[in-house]
């Protein structure tokens, strides 16, 4: 018996030694992804239709995150979900710092290595794969300034030496380029305490850059939890026109920036991708599979310039995820140049297609966008769509979504929650919130070549709220096919209220396109109120309504520079105001013009308020230029609604 204790106790100090501090590099083969998994491409993201008129309804959802404070693993034991599976419940964001110490001063998560975590360091030029070594985070004085080390060259066998289960961290040098092995994977951490790590290090230099030739440049594949990506670029100077590297046209193929898979019947998550760079890849951030996806936060990343001159292309797209989403800013993706058919339809060389967008969700649940900026998309900032898994019948197949305090500008519609296979016999969403946002200028420019500027464009929602929205000032004179709120389709338990539409200019009154517009579809308790519709210098009607539901308005103020007989029209009949109020029992409602104080402010002013030139790309370009983990406070959707509120007197949903 003692023989035995004594082998067990020096095997026990062997293994220690060999994975302490400063310890050689070991390769985990079993770790690896096998080439038999799914590719990306097969996205179900991918089939997405042409939107049509939607309809709105939605109930309330509290926009607090649930924040589980999950306590700390053993740090010698292997991997929880191992033993136990993941659990963690859908809605539920992790938040690293709300659940542990706070943020940094600037808002940027936490991240702290355990005491048996791997450090493994990655430089390009003066690594060695052969002589590397990995360390303990007791000796290293400063993470992200290590000093002498004996570092990696190739992200992939850093890679090779994390292991599954375990915080082991991999910091590539910042201001250095690495082209990856297609199908490159990294593993998954211990808790969500305890996550892997992929970020950089150095003193100073821009992000490091991830590249490949393949389909995707870096996988988070089945069965992979809690794991952090901070401070990366994915980027393809292939696909880039304007660098001397690209392949050109018709020989570019589709590359991915992060693609996170869930095969069916699987739960996996907690996830976090902050301070990253996303540019001219098909898809920034990609998140594919019929599994659950769960506690996935995106924060503060730059997706812009994705298109597809072979398919279909998204800033982000996302199936049966739910995520919170915020503070990103997401810029011109799904076009590199304007349709040049009048289809909207055709790709060569990156043409702005119906099918693209800034984001694309389908099938979400618990899911918040707040404070992003979405900017240009080829079609669509905010596509959802809830198609019905039964041929035939309709089933809410999306539930619990908040956008919050979004600043939207440009492209052609701002946020549609309808799309796409409708069969027209009941909801398909259930308790959407879109409140306080900001959207300016949708129609401008027309990258479809379609003249549409629809902002907020539903259809059948079962509960929901469309608060405090600013609907602003399109300035395309071509565009007349104008909506600002369309409430459609199977819907009930709708409240419309507090909204400001402003600005928004047609030459030519439409029995289609209004300010607010309802469909003849079945309704139950939708209520219409405390809306300020204003239309000035405008042929646009404040209202049309397919079928009157006497008691739906209410405190509402209207006007426009329409015919005084021609403001209103429901029933397929034209109508006054004193015609309309007797008609619906409009009650405590008025028509009156308002003057605000600074209706002038868009997001060019702003930018030219802050010693900007007024254009978006000065402003996303001053974006990629600010340094890892760097907030700068004027470029955020917050600072900016908040100068564009105070021009009209800052009403918000509250």
């Amino acid at each position: 018996m003692v023989n035995k204790f004594i082998k067990k106790y020096f095997i026990v100090i062997f293994l220690i030694a060999i994975t302490g501090c400063k310890s050689g590099a070991m390769i985990d083969d079993s770790q690896q992804e096998s080439d038999s998994s799914p590719s990306s491409s097969s996205s179900n993201a991918d089939n997405i239709a042409n939107p049509s008129d939607s309809s709105l309804s939605a109930s309330a959802l509290d926009t607090t995150p649930v924040v589980a404070v999950v306590s700390t693993a053993d740090t010698g034991s292997s991997s929880a979900e191992e033993s136990s599976g993941y659990n963690v419940e859908s809605g539920e964001f992790n938040l690293l710092p709300r659940a542990v110490d706070g943020w940094d001063k600037t808002g940027w998560s936490l991240l702290t290595p355990s005491e048996d975590s791997r450090l493994i360091y990655v430089d390009a030029d003066i690594g060695n794969d052969e002589t590397a070594e990995f360390y303990a985070p007791r000796d290293i004085l400063d993470i992200y300034n290590p000093g002498l080390i004996k570092p990696f060259r190739t992200v992939e066998s850093a890679i090779e030496n994390t292991r599954q289960g375990y915080p082991d961290w991999v910091l590539l040098h910042r201001g250095q380029e690495w082209e990856l092995i297609p199908r490159t994977a990294i593993k998954g951490g211990r808790s969500v305490d305890e996550r892997s790590v992929l970020t950089s290090y150095g003193e100073v230099g821009a992000r490091p850059v991830l590249s490949n030739s393949g389909k995707d440049i870096l996988r988070i594949w089945a069965n992979k939890y809690y794991i952090a990506i901070t401070g990366i670029s994915f980027y393809s100077q292939a696909r880039d026109p304007n660098s001397p590297f690209f392949a050109g046209w018709r020989s570019l193929s589709e590359l991915n920036g992060l693609v996170i898979y869930g095969p069916e019947a699987t739960t996996m998550g907690s996830i976090l991708i902050e301070d990253n760079h996303f540019n001219y890849l098909t898809k920034g951030i990609s998140i594919i599979g019929n599994g659950d996806h769960r506690d996935i936060v995106i924060r503060r990343n730059l997706i812009r310039n994705s298109y597809n001159d072979l398919g279909h292309s998204q800033g982000m797209s996302a199936a049966k995820t739910s995520a919170l989403v915020e503070e990103n800013v997401f810029d011109h993706n799904g076009w590199y140049i304007q349709q040049k058919e009048k289809d909207g339809r055709e790709n060569d060389e990156g043409q702005g297609t119906i099918y693209n967008h800034n984001t694309y969700f389908t099938k979400s649940a618990d899911t918040i966008f707040r404070n992003n900026i979405f900017l240009r998309p080829s079609s669509i900032h905010n596509k959802w769509t809830a198609n019905p898994s039964e041929v035939g019948t309709d089933q809410v197949m999306s539930q619990n979504l908040v956008m919050e305090n979004n600043l939207y500008v440009g492209g052609e519609i701002g946020i549609s929650a309808g799309g796409n296979d409708d069969y027209n016999t009941g909801p398909r969403w259930k308790n959407i919130k879109i409140v306080d946002n900001i959207m300016l200028a949708i129609g401008r420019d027309q990258p479809t070549n379609r003249t549409l500027g629809w902002y907020i464009d539903t259809v059948d929602w079962d509960g929901g709220e469309v608060c405090g929205n600013y609907l602003l000032n399109n300035d395309n004179i071509l565009v007349q096919n104008i909506n600002a709120i369309k409430i459609n389709g199977h819907s009930n338990d709708v409240t419309v209220s507090k909204n400001l539409i402003y600005g928004l200019k047609m030459t030519d009154a439409s029995t289609k396109n209004g300010g607010i517009t309802v469909d003849d579809s079945p309704k139950t308790n939708i209520k219409v109120r405390d809306n300020n519709i204003q239309l000035v210098d405008s042929q646009m009607l404040p209202l049309i309504v397919e079928t009157v539901i006497p008691g739906m308005f209410e405190n509402n103020i209207y006007f426009t520079s329409s015919d005084l007989t021609n403001w209103f029209r429901a029933d397929e009949e034209s109508y006054s105001y004193d015609d309309w109020v007797t008609l619906a029992t409009d009650a405590g409602s008025s028509n009156e013009q308002q003057i605000f104080q600074s209706p002038e402010r868009t997001f060019e002013t702003y930018l030219s308020s802050i010693g900007l030139s007024p254009d978006i790309d000065t402003f996303v370009e001053s974006i990629a230029n600010l340094p890892v983990r760097t907030w700068d406070d004027r470029f955020s959707a917050e600072t900016i609604n908040t100068y564009i509120r105070e021009g009209y007197g800052n009403t918000t949903c509250e």
